[in-house]
């Protein structure tokens, strides 16, 4: 059965709280991880933000009540009187019978008219107002210490939020266990979507999730907005001695790889480090999900041990698709003469095998494999193989010519190849014979800077995709050249820190651009001539189409989610009775969600429509097996295997052992 993504959910939850609040969090040099408060929010150099965010707005000095930040302006009374030398902090206490929620402002003249308005307490140089205004409770001193400690820090990132996640995780503790013990009392069909994972497994995922959030003790998000660039930073702290300290603190302090810099649309480098560790830690977390997939993921944690984590490469997109290279270092010179053929490719086929198997059951039809083998080749004395990979971006029932152009984007050839103890992936023989030219020159130096980074260049990046569907993108104008937006990741003593920058000047680019477009694309429409716009309003409308929401259900149900898959399908139904595969389809996913009368009532159907389709009888088996009835499933199969469902009769040959002709 299928499963929803439940991935990395809890620290969805835990982020997507703060940003309730509009922030975020930097990274501090020195920061005391241990907080009095359980949220902390920080805003300095308010008055420059603001003028920032205006001036990207583009909003006129001599209208300052059309400026984005006049409503808060106002709500402050100006912003004149406060102290931008001191942080505004937000600071929030959970406590067993009411949470404490208050905003202290530093001022360096008071501003009574404030102080009134928000009944503000007002402390020697600073005004503390209760949350919500005028209905918050009254403030512990506790917190109102906690929250002037906080306004002195040393901080110069414009917005900033620490939450202190094991003190979370510790007083809601309660909650999640009573949060648990519902899950387990929801109907079987219910759970995580309908997948085949038991209670069992589930209460295993959900107490590995939690075990290592508890492992974090403060998570800190952050935003700056400077006149020059914008950056966004999460950092992780991680308690001391916990295994995810460990695996925040190895990495290598020498690579070989430097020598080496693509220049693509997008370049990636990585440093040494536990990759193993990264693995099997998503692995121990998440492995149940994947198994129930039909995917084993102690497979890809086995590959990993075979590699440094160093790697380097860059991938372009370009009109026949992806153009992608990499040089990755493995651990042993002694096995990497035998790795492609005795270890990487055995499990590149069978994750593209397991891949297809699971797709085939989500989609109830045939799929072509993701990955096959192309002509092997010598390059510069070194044996090559060629792999061909055609992930199906789209399901059938969406093929369009838009969405086959859109679909070329995930088709792309690789060779590989091992020089010494690197593993060479390239796009055609010519390119490498150049990188295996490069790797013999490279040479082990001193590592430095973060564990990984990551550039990608916008204008050359979008382009090339507006290129390749030229009916998306006709009449626009490419982006103008740009900077990069630049992703640093790094590890140092047990804190995980991630940040993403992009140039002002860029995001300004952007802005004109896209303003330009819906300019330009209204002034078309109103020159057309009335008659003109009467004929552009009957064009094709896909909502009125039975084809476009089976293919909405279709890409639904691919990714687990069958009760929306179910409410596109019957769309399609109403507006096409009479087509046969949208009964299937229906069929399919009401039998993944357990529900198998209406299953085999909308099969039925569909037969009705396409009597001779062995691929309904196959699905309706599937269904019959699923709900117990097995003579039924049987029947059904062999039915489907004699009009030539190669499905069924490989379930008959293979799994029941049932001659069928």
């Amino acid at each position: 059965m299928k499963i929803k993504p439940v991935r990395l959910k809890f620290f969805i939850i835990i982020i997507m709280s703060a940003l309730i609040f509009g922030i975020y969090k930097p990274l501090q040099a020195t920061q005391d991880t241990s907080l009095p408060l359980d949220i902390v929010v920080k805003i300095s150099r308010l008055e420059n933000t603001l003028n920032v965010i205006d001036n990207l707005a583009g909003a006129d000095p001599k209208q300052p009540m059309k400026s984005p930040t006049a409503l808060l302006k106002g709500m402050l009374q100006g912003t004149g009187w406060i102290d931008s030398n001191r942080l505004i902090v937000i600071g929030i206490k959970i406590n067993e019978t009411k949470s404490e929620i208050a905003v202290l402002i530093p001022f360096q003249q008071p501003n009574n008219n404030f102080q009134a308005a928000f009944n503000a307490l007002a402390g020697p140089d600073y005004y503390i107002v209760s949350l919500p205004p005028g209905k918050g409770g009254a403030i512990s001193d506790a917190v109102e210490a906690a929250l002037v400690a906080a306004s002195r820090a040393d901080e110069k990132i414009s917005l900033s939020a620490e939450l202190a996640v094991k003190e979370l995780l510790e007083k809601g503790d309660e909650k999640i266990k009573q949060g648990l013990a519902k899950l387990e009392n929801l109907p079987r069909k219910q759970k995580l979507g309908g997948t085949s994972l038991t209670l069992q497994q589930i209460r295993e995922i959900q107490a590995n999730m939690l075990d290592t959030l508890g492992q974090i003790e403060v998570l800190t998000i952050g935003i700056d907005f400077s006149e020059e660039k914008l950056t966004i930073v999460f950092k992780g702290d991680s308690l001391d001695g916990s295994p995810l300290a460990k695996l925040f603190t190895q990495k290598g302090e020498t690579t070989l790889l430097d020598g080496y810099k693509p220049e693509k649309q997008i370049n990636f480098r990585s440093r040494s480090y536990d990759i193993t560790g990264m693995v099997a830690l998503i692995n121990s977390i998440f492995g149940k999900l994947y198994e129930s997939m039909g995917i084993d993921f102690s497979d890809l944690a086995a590959i990993s041990g075979s590699f440094t984590g160093e790697m380097t490469g860059g991938m372009s997109f370009g009109q026949t698709g992806i153009i992608f290279e990499m040089i990755g270092v493995l651990k042993d010179p002694n096995k990497a003469a035998d790795f492609l053929e005795a270890v990487y490719l055995p499990w590149l086929m069978k994750y593209s095998q397991n891949i297809t198997n699971m797709m085939e059951k989500q989609l109830g039809m045939k799929m072509e494999q993701i990955y096959i083998r192309t002509s092997d080749s010598t390059v510069d004395g070194h044996k090559v193989i060629g792999v061909k990979m055609q992930f199906p971006l789209f399901p059938p029932s969406m093929k369009t010519p838009e969405t086959k152009k859109m679909s070329s984007l995930m088709k792309f050839e690789s060779r590989m190849t091992t020089v010494g103890n690197l593993f060479l992936t390239a796009p055609n023989d010519k390119r490498m014979g150049e990188l295996i030219k490069i790797s013999k020159k490279l040479e082990e130096r001193p590592a430095k800077g973060p564990l990984m980074s990551m550039d990608v260049d916008m204008a050359e990046y979008f382009n090339a995709i507006a290129e390749m569907m030229p009916e998306l993108s006709a009449g626009r104008e490419p982006l103008p050249k740009m900077g990069k937006i630049n992703i640093l990741i790094d590890i140092n003593n047990g804190q995980v820190i991630e940040t993403a920058s992009i140039m002002m000047d860029d995001i300004r680019t952007l802005i004109s651009h896209f303003k330009k477009i819906t300019t330009s694309g209204k002034a078309a429409m109103e020159k057309k001539a009335p008659e003109e716009m009467q004929k552009a309003e009957k064009k094709y409308v896909p909502e009125e189409d039975a084809v476009f929401w089976l293919g909405k259900g279709a890409l639904c149900a691919t990714y687990g989610n069958d009760k929306l898959a179910i409410k596109y399908f019957k769309k399609a139904i109403e507006l096409d009775p009479q087509k046969s595969e949208a009964y299937f389809q229906i069929g399919i996913s009401y039998g993944e969600t357990g529900e198998y009368q209406e299953a085999i009532s909308s099969i039925n159907k569909a037969l009705k429509l396409g009597p001779n389709k062995g691929l309904y009888y196959y699905g309706r088996g599937r269904i019959y097996l699923l709900s117990g009835d097995k003579e039924k499933a049987i029947e059904d199969f062999k039915h489907a295997a004699t009009i030539g469902n190669k499905d069924a009769q490989n379930y008959l040959q293979n799994v029941a052992h049932i001659p069928w002709e």
